[in-house]
């Protein structure tokens, strides 16, 4: 299936993105090792539903392993490439966003 199509069946909006983004930079630093959602939600300071439903689309797309309600990542040079690309991309829109933000609030205050 992969990332690109795993990306579209979850929620469009930033908050999902950037959890996304958390999950798959945590995921990837720790190649191999296996996370569970509660595990990933404690060291994301994150509530564990969302997280478990990106863990499960994200397995459900080969992105992930999961075995026993556990996920890791294993690197993949192909899926690697697609990764490293929406890490690229999200953490840029999220810094435009902040940037954008941050002009702002001098403008107006």
């Amino acid at each position: 299936m992969g990332l690109e199509r795993a990306l579209r069946e979850l929620p469009g909006d930033r908050a999902t993105e950037k959890a996304v983004h958390d999950v798959l930079a945590l995921m990837t630093t720790h190649a191999g090792h296996r996370f569970t959602a509660n595990e990933l939600a404690r060291r994301l300071a994150s509530s564990e539903d969302p997280i478990q439903m990106i863990l499960s689309t994200l397995a459900k797309g080969f992105v992930l392993e999961a075995e026993g309600g556990a996920y890791a990542y294993e690197r993949d040079p192909i899926l690697e490439l697609d990764v490293q690309r929406f890490l690229a991309r999200s953490g840029a829109h999220s810094q435009l966003v902040q940037d954008n933000l941050a002009r702002f609030r001098d403008r107006y205050r």
